[in-house]
C-alpha cells in the first residue's frame, strides 16, 4: 500500500517505485529506508503478474511526491520529498531498467531549487534529447531566477513556476528564458508530451496560488514548447 508514487511504463511493463508507505522510516536517510527503496515493483500488462525487484546502485532520497519520465529504457527521477520535515531535494537520478541500476545524473546543485510535485517530461528536437521540468512546491530557493515566479504559501513551503531543461546527452542543466503566456506557479498538475510533435507537451489542473499565501485547485490548460536559441 502506498501513495504520493507514480509508475511509468516502459513497454509492457510498469515500473512502482517508493512513495508515501506505512513502514517507510520518517527520517533522512537509514539502512531500513535504503532496503526498502532498493526495491522496485514490476506489472506485465500482458500477464497481469507483478514481481519485485533488487536494484543495485544509490536509490535518491527524494522517495515521496517526485517527478519521473522515460526515455528509451531508462527511467528519470527528480527531486521529491524525503518523508521528514520540509526536507526537499532537487537531485536527478536514472534507473536502468535493463541493468536494474540507479545511477546520479546530477549533484544537488545550488541554483536548482529543492522541490517536489513538479511536472517532468521527455522532449526532443534537434537532435537532442532533453528533460523539461516545470513547476512543484519546495524549499526556500537559495536562487531566484527573475522569469519566474515563487509564491511564499502559510504552511511555509514555496510554491513556483520555475523551469528547467536537462540536456541528456552533455548532463547539464539550463535555466531558459520564456515567452508567451507561463503558466502561474503551480504544483501537483498533470503534464504528458504530444506525441505528434517532438518539442511540445501539455499540461493540465494542479494546484495555484490565491489572496497572496492561499492555495487552490484550477482548471488551465498550457502547451509548453521548447525551442533552442541561436
Amino acid at each position: 500500500m502506498r501513495a504520493s508514487h507514480k509508475a511509468p511504463q516502459i513497454g509492457e511493463s510498469l515500473y512502482l517505485w517508493a512513495g508515501s508507505q506505512l513502514d517507510l522510516p520518517k527520517v533522512h536517510d537509514s539502512l531500513q529506508k535504503r532496503e526498502l527503496t532498493s526495491r522496485v515493483d514490476v506489472y506485465q500488462l500482458s500477464t497481469a503478474d507483478w514481481s519485485s525487484h533488487l536494484t543495485r546502485g544509490t536509490p535518491p532520497l527524494g522517495v515521496i511526491d517526485y517527478s519521473c519520465t522515460t526515455f528509451h529504457s531508462n527511467i528519470y527521477y527528480f527531486g521529491g520529498w524525503c518523508g521528514h520535515d520540509f526536507c526537499y531535494h532537487n537531485t536527478l537520478n536514472v534507473l536502468n531498467t535493463i541493468k536494474m541500476e540507479w545511477t546520479s545524473c546530477s549533484n544537488a546543485e545550488q541554483s536548482l531549487m529543492k522541490k517536489s510535485l513538479a511536472g517532468m517530461i521527455s522532449l526532443e528536437f534537434d537532435g537532442a534529447e532533453y528533460l523539461v521540468i516545470i513547476g512543484g512546491a519546495g524549499s526556500t530557493p537559495t536562487v531566484y531566477h527573475p522569469q519566474f515566479q515563487y509564491d511564499q504559501l502559510k504552511n511555509g513551503i514555496v510554491r513556483t513556476n520555475e523551469q528547467l531543461l536537462y540536456n541528456v546527452s552533455t548532463g547539464q542543466f539550463t535555466v531558459p528564458s520564456v515567452s508567451g503566456q507561463c503558466c502561474s506557479p503551480t504544483n501537483t498538475f498533470i503534464i504528458e508530451k504530444i506525441t505528434t510533435t517532438g518539442n511540445r507537451g501539455i499540461m493540465f489542473g494542479g494546484r495555484v496560488t490565491v489572496n497572496g499565501d492561499e492555495s487552490t485547485i484550477t482548471n488551465s490548460v498550457y502547451v509548453p514548447q521548447v525551442a533552442l536559441e541561436n
